[in-house]
């Protein structure tokens, strides 16, 4: 009987050592702050590029600048930071909170490298780095570099 419970102890112990992974830990907010009336035209490239149907459109779904808010943030440590942009009209909200892009800068403009939902005020920049990258946690869910986008998995 003894030998039971030490092997079954001993069955169990490795499981509840790796049964959580660590969470990432914030190490900066990605600070949304709201566009402007006229400028950031690279910004506005790339919601038209993803959000044509809609940005400033007479759809019953549209929204115009007073509905995006925008956050940079270095998340691959090369000194330029990426960016973030989020559709914050009321309407588009999912469970999981608002549409965001990630989008890192190319000499053709603002390329989109990730895809979520959020709260602009719940988004940060984690100590979890990936293949240089850091991982984002939105609220709602982490994303994660998996070596060419973020992918995204609940929290």
């Amino acid at each position: 009987m003894r030998h039971a419970l030490i092997a079954l102890s001993l069955f169990f112990l490795p499981l509840c050592a790796h049964a959580q992974a660590p969470v990432p830990a914030p190490v900066g907010q990605i600070a949304m702050l709201p566009m402007p009336d006229k400028g950031l035209d690279d910004v506005v490239a790339l919601v038209k590029t993803h959000w044509k149907p809609y940005f400033e459109t007479q759809s019953t779904e549209a929204f115009g600048r007073e509905s995006l808010r925008f956050g940079r943030f270095d998340l691959d440590g090369d000194n330029r930071a990426e960016l973030v942009v989020m559709v914050t009209k009321a309407g588009w909200e999912a469970e999981q909170g608002f549409p965001l892009v990630v989008a890192t800068w190319t000499d053709k403009g603002w390329l989109a490298i990730g895809w979520s939902w959020g709260d602009e005020d719940t988004l940060f920049a984690t100590d979890d780095i990936r293949q240089n990258w850091r991982t984002i946690d939105t609220g709602t869910q982490f994303l994660y570099w998996d070596g060419q986008t973020y992918a995204r998995t609940s929290k």
